[in-house]
């Protein structure tokens, strides 16, 4: 199996990095080659950070240019995009996209006529798409120590850059609304936390299949369909949606098999 992790691939470059620096010890101070394997060492250095902090982006961009396909286990692969999980089925391609959904309130918030517009909304949208969909959903129970002082700083930086979107000469009306709901919903769980209730945690989001004769026409037809199920879910539901690509989406594929066991897991499995 190969494996193209965002975190394998930060790690191999550090290793690459110290193994640099420490040839540049045995070289002469005044050698051509230290300043050069110095320069390199720094490049790695650089490298590194960007692959662990934007790897989700770099990683595909890479993987896409190469035509890198990466091979699972049980006759899957990723395409070289890194954005759908291919498999052969008899003659045809299966392809499944992953779209994740975040939601700003959870029934629990609403009130009863609100969870019912919501349960409706839900199976309107559902009643008008004419393939299968798989909705997954991960609910676990966080950890209250430092947790308080995270949604603070959450909130605070939510609503920060709604402030500079509000005062900006030519303001994104989308933008805004997100980041409101997104500020009332950690304004909501402060005061949770603060009647003594323990907050929940979710992990949820969307699979999609299309079938096709060849690879590139079955993730053709899934992402047609993953952005129509976008579209219903983001409007029916007013939830944000976003496609999910590299390690994010192999983690919901990895969720049909196994799901972390702790609390503890799950934060350091899905890093925000």
């Amino acid at each position: 199996m190969v494996d193209i992790s965002t975190r394998s691939w930060a790690l191999g470059t550090i290793v690459f990095g110290v193994i640099i620096t420490a040839i540049v010890f045995t070289l002469p101070v005044d050698s051509t080659v230290r300043a050069f394997t110095a320069m390199v060492s720094a490049i790695c250095a650089l490298v590194s950070f960007a692959l662990w902090k934007y790897g989700y982006l770099v990683i595909p961009y890479i993987t896409q240019r190469a035509n890198i396909t990466e091979a699972l286990e049980g006759g899957y692969e990723i395409t070289p995009a890194q954005d759908a999980i291919v498999k052969k089925v008899g003659d045809e391609f299966y392809a499944s996209v992953f779209i994740h959904i975040k939601m700003y309130r959870s029934t629990t918030e609403r009130s009863e006529e609100e969870n019912v517009v919501y349960v409706d909304s839900f199976e309107r949208a559902v009643s008008q798409i004419k393939y299968p969909v798989k909705v997954g959903m991960i609910l676990f129970a966080k950890e209250i120590s430092k947790y308080r002082e995270d949604i603070e700083t959450k909130k605070y930086e939510a609503q920060l850059r709604l402030q500079r979107l509000r005062e900006s000469t030519e303001p994104d009306v989308i933008s805004i609304d997100r980041l409101e709901k997104e500020a009332a919903m950690w304004e909501t769980q402060l005061t949770r936390i603060a009647t003594g209730e323990r907050p929940m945690g979710m992990i949820s989001y969307v699979m999609v299949t299309g079938a096709g004769v060849t690879k590139d026409a079955a993730v053709a037809v899934a992402k047609n369909r993953a952005a129509e199920v976008k579209t219903l879910f983001s409007n029916a539901l007013n939830v944000e949606t976003d496609y999910l690509y590299g390690d994010d989406m192999k983690r919901c594929f990895e969720m049909d098999f196994l799901i972390p066991p702790t609390t503890k897991a799950i934060k350091e499995r899905f890093e925000e």
